[in-house]
């Protein structure tokens, strides 16, 4: 490849239920595209458990979409090393934001994106007002390419 060339990303998306069921599939989904990618085991297990965090604060905090599912992308691309950006798109919850909170020791939930925010690179959320979409996006192996900072 041409120094200075960027590969063309592998872009993997896959449509699942609005239900709590969907976590665990959308965790082997994306397991399966993440084994040849070159990533260690430990890479890979922070992948998937932000996934989880993701997935799971879409089916219990957000509408499903227009269709009555969530859609999960995952794309890979590899440059000196692999980069990885996950993203997971819901119907949104008009008038509640997504962000960190600071649960105490006795609080059972809470703590789901401050995970997200301590194994990613970076993450972030992207309203579509006109689509009644929301993303929440994270990114791993380097900053982001698709999301503005």
């Amino acid at each position: 490849m041409p120094t200075g060339a960027r590969p063309v990303p592998a872009t993997h998306w896959a449509t699942f239920a609005h239900d709590a069921a969907s976590v665990p599939r959308a965790r082997h989904v994306v397991r399966t595209v993440l084994d040849g990618a070159g990533l260690d085991e430990m890479a890979t297990a922070e992948i998937e458990i932000v996934l989880s965090e993701i997935v799971g604060n879409a089916v219990r905090h957000a509408r499903p979409l227009t269709d009555g599912a969530i859609h999960v992308q995952c794309e890979i691309t590899v440059e000196v090393r692999p980069h990885v950006e996950i993203a997971v798109t819901d119907g949104g919850s008009p008038g509640r934001a997504v962000a960190k909170r600071t649960a105490t020791d006795s609080d059972t939930g809470g703590r789901g994106l401050s995970i997200v925010d301590g194994l990613a690179d970076e993450w972030g959320v992207v309203e579509d007002v006109d689509n009644l979409s929301r993303t929440v996006w994270a990114s791993f192996g380097g900053p982001t390419r698709n999301h503005p900072h």
